[in-house]
């Protein structure tokens, strides 16, 4: 107790970040080792393993079987791959359908339609500004004066 007392902040400061520093550097310098021995490895793997026409599994007979035992074992664990893929695929569609659901019943559409003003997506669209000009020029109505700018005319005439 009375040793770590006695040391200075800076000290420790200073021993904590050549540690820190230390260690960097050996992760960084391991990196390629790491990287070509992980090459190797898969292609050692890739070299020695049996020759294959699908990818299944290849079973190593060990001690007394017969060709029936080992292709019921492969039909089997096809079988049950098939249902696991199946089960899973049927899990997502029914937890997708839930959220829609939950969050499709959350909008209340008729309030989204007074708030921006529109009944129909293809009012919406109608006056387009990003259009191309000839349509926007067909389509775009003609603005009324406002009464701001009707007041304005009348006090400048007068």
């Amino acid at each position: 107790m009375a040793g770590s007392s006695d040391r200075k902040t800076s000290d420790v400061i200073s021993d904590f970040f050549g540690a820190s520093w230390r260690a960097t550097v050996r992760l960084i310098k391991s990196i390629p080792s790491r990287i070509f021995g992980r090459i190797r490895r898969s292609w050692r793997e890739f070299r020695d393993r049996p020759p294959r026409k699908d990818i299944s599994r290849v079973y190593v007979v060990v001690g007394y079987t017969t060709r029936k035992y080992v292709d019921e074992r492969y039909n089997a664990e096809r079988r049950m791959m098939i249902l696991r893929r199946g089960l899973l695929a049927l899990i997502f569609f029914l937890l997708l359908f839930i959220v829609l659901d939950r969050t499709l019943s959350i909008f209340n559409y008729d309030e989204i339609r007074q708030m921006f003003g529109f009944s129909s997506w293809t009012e919406l669209v109608k006056n387009d500004p990003f259009s191309d000009k000839k349509d926007a020029e067909e389509t775009a109505p003609s603005i009324p004066p406002t009464t701001a700018a009707t007041t304005a005319n009348n006090q400048t005439q007068t």
